[in-house]
Order: C-alpha cells, then sequence, then structure tokens
C-alpha cells in the first residue's frame, strides 16, 4: 500500500494508476500518441505528455487529480479534486477538462468549477465564455491554456482575476510550465492543475 494523500487516505497501486494513469511510460511509436513521463517533486506528481502540437504539464497535490488519457488524435485531460475510484471524477461535483486534437483544435468544457484560462504575452481570455459549459478554441503558437481544480481557485483566487486584468499574463505565459503549476498549486497545498502549450506546427499539414 502507498499512501497518496493526506491522513488515512490510502489507495493501493492498481487504484493509483486507475486513477492517475501511468507512473512511466517507454516512449511510444509515432501513432500512438504523446510522450508521456512522470516524476515525484515533494508531494507532487509531475507529468508531461508531448507530442508535435502540444505539451501537457500536469501537477497533482493530495486530493488532486489529473485524468490523462491518449488517442491516436487526441489528448484528453479532466482535473478535478476528487480521488477514489477511476469513476469517481465522472461522478464529481465538479471539473475542468480539455481535448487537445492533432488540427490544433483545444475543446474545453467545465462542469461548476471556474472557467480555464488562455494565456498570451499581452492578454488572457477565458473558456468556455459567458458562462456557457463548452467552448472551442483554435490557440495561436505560443498560447497555452490554464486548468485549475477548485482547491487551487480557493486558495489563489487572484490568478484568474489577475489574468483576466492582464496583471499577471507575462508571468503565466513566459514561467516555465512546472514551476508555474508548483507555485500555483503548492500554494494551496492540495488539489491539481494543468498547462497545455501550443506549439507551432512544423509539419507539412495538420
Amino acid at each position: 500500500m502507498k499512501r497518496l494523500a493526506g491522513p488515512h487516505h490510502y489507495m493501493d497501486d492498481r487504484s493509483r494508476s486507475a486513477v492517475l494513469g501511468p507512473r512511466l511510460a517507454s516512449p511510444p511509436r509515432a501513432e500512438d500518441g504523446p510522450t508521456v513521463t512522470s516524476r515525484l517533486v515533494d508531494t507532487a506528481l509531475v507529468r508531461t505528455a508531448s507530442d508535435p502540437r502540444w505539451t501537457v504539464t500536469c501537477v497533482e497535490y493530495p486530493y488532486g487529480v489529473v485524468r490523462l488519457e491518449r488517442k491516436a488524435r487526441l489528448t484528453q485531460i479532466v482535473v478535478g479534486d476528487h480521488v477514489g475510484s477511476s469513476e469517481s471524477l465522472q461522478r464529481g461535483e465538479s471539473f475542468a477538462a480539455a481535448a487537445c486534437t492533432a488540427d490544433g483544435e483545444l475543446l474545453v468544457a467545465v462542469r461548476a468549477a471556474p472557467p480555464a484560462i488562455v494565456v498570451n504575452r499581452h492578454a488572457c481570455r477565458t473558456r468556455p465564455c459567458d458562462g456557457a459549459a463548452h467552448d472551442t478554441e483554435f490557440p495561436a503558437a505560443g498560447e497555452r491554456l490554464i486548468l485549475l481544480s477548485c482547491a487551487v481557485f480557493e486558495a489563489v483566487p487572484d490568478v484568474l482575476v489577475d489574468g483576466v486584468n492582464g496583471v499577471a499574463s507575462g508571468r503565466l505565459t513566459t514561467q516555465d510550465p512546472e514551476s508555474l503549476l508548483i507555485d500555483l498549486v503548492g500554494a494551496a497545498a492540495c488539489g491539481a492543475g494543468v498547462i497545455v502549450d501550443h506549439h507551432p506546427w512544423v509539419g507539412s499539414g495538420p
């Protein structure tokens, strides 16, 4: 048995793998999807999934979880605060989710959670916008999407406000994604966060 989060909260290896996904992954073939690496930083589990179009950085502290699923032309991410069985996040009261396509499209959805934010060096916008449950976004190269669980927003509520007002857009865009998430999620000492960085397309087509 391994201790995952907080006092009296334990999960066996099979449950942990079902909730958090693979701890280590061998280099996949191109058709298998992005390469995923995992490591521990103090009490945080840090995972990175990379392919030519996107880099997805995930940080999970106690009681936070990121479900990362890879498919042939799609990477799906769900961020929440409930840790339990592999289905618990789907049943949870709140979550933020995104799907990154091989064509450079982001599909963003939230349920009873603050919106995600898309930032560049000069501005920030929320997705979904206008209180919608889901939205589509085609970020420009160099823009990034930030998804945070409710526990993190409760601990650092100024992230969303400052981002939308442009106060923090420079830092939110330029800081290394792992260190930025450790700063943000670590301030709450629980919960989870994801940064999705969009890269310019260097191939001959989508």
